[in-house]
């Protein structure tokens, strides 16, 4: 009997042993499931959004079982954040949009993971669509080796900021569509002395802008000069020769001519320090009367505000053909993992997940059934678009992954109404020939240039930057003068402005000399 018991009681335990022990293993598993990683994450200069609490992000950890804690920059501290993380010896796992420089950090340094030996078999969507229209092409760097996911959104779009003025004040003050400079100077003289909004008050504001973009900024008014003004101040002229803008003929009548509207109260010269979140609601009090910007549909204008306006081709000054810088489809910086990445299959896996037709196309316009259905042939269409800048704060839009070419985006979507609506007015300025022959965004984004060539690239453009807005601040503010013109002049040169072209010059010329190679 007692050795019955003895026995019962050594079956007992072994019993609850092996219970633990099972407890145990589950718990290991979970834990072993439970994959966590970390990510520098761009954000937009107007959005404050929680990267972790985006519903897009909820379900896609559900979908792959990766938890990713964001670390949110704003686009004005990005580069200082990516120089930062690198110099502390610390990094995130993956660095998620905005830019970065692949060179420096990955062919240089060594500080990012090269790709190519795990894209076939850990991002099968992103793989099978590199060869599409040679897209893939322009993402290795000089070393012949992939640092970063693409990302490439083809839209059929050709420039940032087009045209639009108030078509209704026109109307009301029996004004025709202005084609020159000198007739927009009058017509916007007519919109701050004729009370075109009709409240009694003087309050119009005709020229509503921000300072250095493309999209609503003055940068975009140099085009009436010929002079295709963008942020990084090269573009590439007739003669395949790269110029800087701010040394071409006619920069100065701009900045005089900007001068002008501000002396005539005719420009907000609150421009030079307001962000596009005051700028919107300036125009929104209607008290504008002309502006640039991206499109007038599912944007922060007022509706109200946005059916008033009409878009226009630039205007062009006396003896020059307006010339505004080009959009083009190019592979832009999607994602890249660093070499501390903890994980480094399933952090593909998760990017991978993202450009899975479905889900890609619900990352730039939200919920399948609310927000995005499907036509009869099966692609995808926008249903419903919230107003705003709602849609932020339930997809990461032009903040998460996205790779579809030409060929590939038109099999499965169909352009919702406001991206027509861009494409419309693109197609506009391609008939009307107002754009530069060939964009400057492939001096950007596709020559490629040495990690020393494109850090110092980064310096240059920084001092040159600070010179050229301090002078076009100052030469709205205070007028243009002979001397100070000369000076501005003679310190664009101290800032590097030959070199700064040049280096872009000698990338130029080894992309075109590869060009030639591959034929």
């Amino acid at each position: 009997m007692r050795r019955f018991i003895k026995s019962a009681c050594i079956a007992g335990l072994l019993m609850l042993l092996l219970l633990c022990l099972a407890g145990c293993t589950k718990e290991v598993k979970q834990e072993e499931s439970a994959i966590t990683l970390t990510a520098l994450q761009y954000e937009l200069e107007n959005q404050g959004i929680d990267f972790g609490d985006l519903w897009f992000f909820k379900q896609l950890e559900e979908k792959t079982g990766v938890h990713v804690d964001f670390a949110e920059v704003k686009e004005v501290d990005w580069e200082t954040r990516i120089s930062l993380m690198f110099a502390s010896g610390r990094y995130k796992d993956m660095i998620l949009r905005g830019s970065l420089n692949t060179e420096e950090y990955g062919v240089t340094q060594g500080l990012l993971l090269p790709l190519d030996d795990y894209l076939a078999e850990h991002m099968p969507n992103y793989f099978s669509r590199l060869t599409q229209n040679g897209v893939g092409d322009a993402i290795p760097s000089s070393d012949g080796k992939s640092y970063y996911v693409g990302y490439l959104l083809s839209q059929n779009i050709n420039t940032d900021g087009h045209f639009f003025i108030n078509r209704t004040w026109l109307d009301k003050l029996g004004l025709p569509v202005p084609t020159t400079i000198e007739e927009l100077t009058d017509v916007l003289r007519a919109f701050r002395d004729g009370d075109p909004n009709g409240n009694g008050l003087a309050d119009e504001v005709p020229y509503q802008a921000t300072f250095d973009d493309t999209n609503s900024g003055i940068y975009n008014v140099f085009s009436a000069w010929g002079n295709p003004m963008n942020v990084d101040f090269v573009f590439i002229g007739d003669d395949g020769r790269v110029r800087f803008a701010p040394q071409e003929a006619g920069f100065r009548e701009g900045a005089e001519w900007l001068h002008l509207l501000c002396e005539e109260k005719l420009l907000d010269i609150a421009c030079i320090t307001q962000g596009s979140n005051l700028w919107v609601v300036k125009v929104n009090r209607d008290t504008a009367g002309y502006f640039s910007y991206w499109r007038l549909g599912n944007a922060a204008l007022d509706r109200r505000i946005a059916e008033q306006f009409e878009c226009i081709t630039p205007v062009a000054a006396q003896g020059y053909d307006a010339k505004l810088a080009r959009n083009s489809d190019v592979v832009e910086f999607g994602a890249a993992l660093t070499v501390q990445n903890r994980n480094v299959p399933a952090s593909l896996r998760w990017l991978d997940a993202q450009l899975e037709t479905e889900t890609m196309l619900v990352s730039q316009n939200g919920p399948v059934g609310e927000m995005l259905g499907k036509t009869e042939d099966g692609r995808y269409q926008v249903l419903h678009v919230p107003q705003g800048n709602e849609l932020y704060s339930i997809v990461p839009v032009i903040c998460g992954q996205f790779f579809a070419p030409d060929e590939y985006y038109e099999q499965v979507y169909v352009p919702a109404q406001h991206r027509q609506e861009k494409s419309a007015y693109s197609a506009m300025y391609e008939e009307a020939g107002v754009l530069e022959n060939t964009s400057y965004r492939l001096l950007k984004y596709v020559a490629p240039k040495t990690g020393e060539e494109a850090a110092r690239i980064a310096q240059l453009k920084t001092q040159l930057e600070a010179v050229i807005n301090r002078a076009l601040a100052d030469f709205m503010a205070h007028g243009v003068t002979d001397a100070a013109y000369a000076a501005f002049e003679q310190a664009m040169l101290d800032a590097g402005a030959a070199e700064y072209t040049a280096l872009y010059q000698t990338a130029y010329d080894r992309y075109l000399d590869r060009q030639e190679g591959d034929k």
